[in-house]
């Protein structure tokens, strides 16, 4: 009986440090604190308080509104004071929750990509844990923003500030949600001071962009883009002049 209880023992702490590596390969998927997941907090790393300490993850390079079909280089960063080995795991969500865009590797030496209900999880693997390394760790990543229309789309992320001990104790979750929107389709009107009205008052505006008088906003360069070629000029406001006159 001795015996069994002695291979048991050994079976079992055999099992529990092949979890432990394994998830230092990377957690399971669904574990970013996005809605109806849960995160490593709540089924292992569970010695503080979600999001307690004065430790952080957060989301960065994200643009304020997206366009359509185009790709970013997108950050993760992990922070904690005293901590010294990370780990994350990152999705991208739209508002009916499906999948955001298209989330894929940057650093293949660092993390890794899984799927799991059609929706694409980021993490990190073991030589991404950076183990030894103190203050934080960060992550690149690359986001293809999805076709036009999708809407606004949410990244959730969950980030380990651990201690390096190879178990589960004393290690920090932080959450964090960056939600980005969709850049307008532009209408090129010529109506570039935007008063409903194209008159001589958008010829001065352009003309003066076009000199380097004024700088105007994206918004303003895709309404006095009357020929479509990107970029103001001449031609431009012939065509605006056409406009004005009938």
């Amino acid at each position: 009986m001795c015996n069994f209880n002695i291979t048991s023992t050994i079976l079992t702490f055999g099992l529990l440090f092949s979890s432990l590596q394994a998830y230092s390969n990377g957690p399971p998927n669904a574990r970013t604190g996005a809605p109806g997941e849960l995160t490593c907090q709540n089924s292992c790393h569970s010695s503080f308080a979600l999001n307690s300490g004065t430790g952080n993850v957060a989301i960065e390079n994200a643009p304020a509104e997206y366009t359509p079909g185009e790709t970013y280089l997108l950050t993760v960063h992990v922070t904690h004071p005293t901590q010294h080995r990370w780990g994350f795991e990152l999705c991208a969500r739209t508002e009916s929750n499906g999948q955001g865009g298209t989330v894929s590797v940057a650093q293949p030496s660092f993390t890794t990509t899984g799927t799991q209900g059609g929706i694409t999880y980021l993490k990190h693997i073991s030589a991404g844990t950076f183990n030894g390394q103190t203050s934080g760790a960060s992550w690149n990543f690359n986001w293809t923003a999805p076709s036009e229309g999708t809407g606004p789309i949410t990244f959730y992320s969950a980030g380990n500030a651990a201690n390096g001990n190879n178990s589960t104790s004393g290690d920090n979750i932080y959450t964090t949600s960056l939600t980005v929107t969709e850049m307008e389709s532009c209408i090129a009107t010529g109506d570039v001071n935007f008063d409903l009205n194209i008159n001589v008052l958008d010829i001065v505006s352009v003309v003066s962009a076009i000199l380097g008088n004024t700088e105007f906003t994206p918004e303003q360069m895709c309404a006095g883009d009357l020929n479509g070629d990107s970029s103001l000029d001449v031609l431009d406001i012939v065509i605006l002049v056409n406009l004005i006159v009938g």
